[in-house]
């Protein structure tokens, strides 16, 4: 009898705790956008999703389309960065171009990658003082763009960098003067802002990673996971049973979480990152 009662409380517990980390995240708005595919989003909060064909479209806060671009040349864009002060960036591997809009998503700089400095670029992210960092698959290496003086600035051999590995970059970020790099099953390994490899981290996104303060936010295996990028030291949290984005993003209010037909918009302050 005992034993039954025992097992009886402990399954009410379990019950209990699961209903708990369930509704943890509590009330949400939400967006769905035919074909989406890329999603950022700027210090303040606004929210910017590209489609399969690569128009760009500006949300706020609440989910409500408050701008959106086309550009003349279709085609899907490989990377999309709305997380700087000033300018957001978009750059597409099938269409071998590079663009800088501003908030309003008007463009400012908008080119092709000139082919006689990159043969073949298969990832890039904006940096710092009129920086792209573009991987080229020709010679496998690593290289600074200036888009102002439209010339490389420094290369550096990514195949010895990172001996031994595939260089199936799924994406690149730069972040606190650090260069991110995430290689597909192998983790993020993180440069300094010469190209010189310090570390590697044992994190494996299943879509987007996203930074907040020193810390690097992912999904990975159905969890959020936060972790610091210096320590290692690592949070994970449970989502909710009814959705399992793929990918995530967060600022000092809000949190986004996302798959390839919606997107969730929780008040940070009733998630389980409300204490991150």
């Amino acid at each position: 009898m005992k034993n039954l009662l025992f097992i009886s409380t402990f399954l009410l517990a379990v019950c209990q705790m699961a209903f708990s980390q369930e509704s943890e995240w509590g009330d949400f708005e939400e967006i769905n956008l035919p074909r989406m595919d890329k999603v950022s989003m700027d210090n303040q909060g606004f929210i910017f999703v590209t489609d399969l064909e690569g128009n760009l479209y500006q949300f706020n806060k609440s989910g409500k389309v408050i701008n959106n671009f086309s550009p003349h040349r279709q085609g899907r864009i490989s990377q999309l960065e709305a997380g700087w002060t000033i300018n957001i960036f978009t750059f597409s591997i099938d269409l071998q171009e590079y663009r800088i809009l501003d908030r309003f998503i008007n463009p400012v700089a908008d080119n092709r990658i000139p082919l006689n400095l990159i043969t073949l670029a298969k990832a890039a992210t904006l940096g710092n003082n009129n920086i792209i960092w573009v991987y080229d698959e020709a010679d496998l290496s690593l290289k600074q763009f200036d888009y102002m003086r439209n010339q490389v600035v420094q290369q550096q051999p990514l195949n010895l960098i990172l001996d031994r590995s595939s260089l199936d970059i799924t994406e690149m970020r730069e972040y606190q003067n650090l260069l991110f790099i995430h290689i597909k099953g192998e983790g993020i390994f993180i440069l300094d802002n010469q190209g010189n490899l310090i570390k590697k981290i044992q994190a494996n996104p299943s879509r987007n990673f996203g930074f907040w303060k020193n810390k690097t936010v992912f999904i990975e295996n159905e969890k959020v996971i936060s972790m610091d990028f210096q320590s290692e030291k690592k949070d994970t949290f449970l989502l909710s049973d009814d959705f399992k984005p793929s990918g995530v993003l967060l600022n000092q209010q809000i949190i986004l979480l996302f798959d390839n037909t919606q997107i969730r918009i929780y008040q940070r302050k009733n998630t389980p990152l409300k204490g991150q």
